[in-house]
């Protein structure tokens, strides 16, 4: 099945699908394309009203067994809300707003210029680079995103946490499950019960990171004031850092509180 809407400006595109794939792209468009494959495509609803088009699975199979695979093509900001069951989700280029929900279907997004908001209970995230805020909360798998702008939170049941650069304020809380930041250039707070927490260079701002058992591990650039605040039950500190007291007016400066129970601490420069 092959349908096209003429969209001059960014639309809304809603999509429930059970098993199998669904693409979105966003591009310079002034039409949007929707292509279904799979055994049951002809029961597909796909249909517009207004400025929302929708691409509905067929009644009674969204969690069935059979796959398809629904691929579309949006004019580049327009927004993607999504239901769907195993299915996976792959998006390229920058949409807008996207609001995901899956059951255990993996997430791998390109660009978002608005909200995210993803809902899965199972399944990898992958987001390459997110300009607004965004919410996740996951029942089990691994998230690994690149840039992120906005503020964010991350709530997770099990699974690792990777974040590239963080420039808003992010907190992030796992049962069980590493975390790691490449790079927090504003307020960062991370949690689990058990897991390693990392922040490979954190040039400003103020870090939080608590845990029962694991390490912790921050990279403080060279010349960057830091106040600490270090408590371990059973575990090592190993603080590696120069003093060089108190920042001056308007440089930036670090303010680092770590808890742990039997994890160590290392704290070095970068």
């Amino acid at each position: 099945m092959k349908k096209q809407f003429p969209t001059p400006a960014p639309t809304s595109l809603y999509v429930e699908l059970g098993a199998g794939l669904l693409t979105a792209e966003a591009t310079d468009t002034a039409e949007t394309t929707v292509e279904v494959s799979g055994p049951r495509a002809e029961e597909f609803k796909v249909g517009r009203t207004g400025d929302k088009i929708s691409v509905v699975a067929p009644h009674g199979r969204f969690f069935g067994r059979d796959a398809h695979t629904v691929r579309v093509i949006v004019p580049t900001g327009s927004e993607l809300i999504t239901k769907v069951g195993s299915a996976d989700t792959v998006t390229h280029g920058a949409l807008g707003l996207v609001a995901l929900k899956t059951g255990s279907g993996d997430i791998e997004l390109d660009q978002a210029s608005g909200p995210v908001v993803i809902e899965s209970g199972s399944g990898d995230i992958k987001g390459a680079e997110l300009a607004g805020e965004v919410r996740i909360k996951s029942g089990s798998g691994d998230i690994d995103l690149g840039v992120l702008h906005g503020k964010t939170g991350i709530s997770t049941g099990s699974g690792d946490v990777v974040l590239g650069t963080v420039r808003a304020r992010t907190i992030i809380k796992t049962g069980s499950g590493d975390l790691k930041v490449g790079r927090a250039e504003a307020e960062v707070n991370l949690t689990t019960a058990s897991g390693d927490l990392t922040i490979a260079a954190a040039p400003r701002g103020k870090v939080t990171a608590r845990n029962v058992s694991g390490d912790v591990r921050v990279g403080i650039p060279v010349g960057t004031p830091v106040w600490t605040d270090i408590n371990t039950v059973s575990g090592s500190l190993k603080n590696r850092l120069t003093s060089v007291g108190k920042p001056a007016e308007g440089q930036d400066y670090v303010e680092l509180r770590a808890t742990t129970v039997s994890g160590d601490v290392l704290l070095e420069h970068v």
